[in-house]
């Protein structure tokens, strides 16, 4: 088996500046995304679809035919499904009030 390895893709802006990304890490043929990130501004505009198909397609590249995630409900779930992840498990009361939602999806 091949050791994992990371995934790290950003965006900048015409200054230079990161202004989102995505980081992922790759192992046993399944991704996993630790975290995708957009500036406030830029959301709603495709940045954060094109950063999650970018990923997806990277671990493809490398193999993977499954990715998975988690996100807080006061965060993206909606977002995630849209883009066809499928809930299997939540955390309730993670923070205390909110809950933490752990989605996967087959790649193609």
């Amino acid at each position: 088996m091949e050791p994992p390895r990371t995934i790290p893709i950003f965006i900048q802006d015409r200054k230079n500046r990161v202004v989102g990304g995505v980081i992922g890490h790759v192992f046993g043929g399944w991704l996993y995304v630790e975290l995708l990130w957009v500036e406030e501004s830029l959301r709603n505009k495709g940045n954060g679809t094109k950063l999650l198909k970018m990923i997806e397609n990277e671990a493809v590249k490398l193999g993977c035919k499954h990715a998975h995630l988690d996100t807080f409900s006061f965060e993206a779930r909606p977002f995630y499904e849209k883009h066809g992840y499928t809930l299997f498990a939540t955390l309730d009361n993670f923070p205390e009030g909110h809950s933490k939602h752990f989605l996967k999806k087959r790649l193609p």
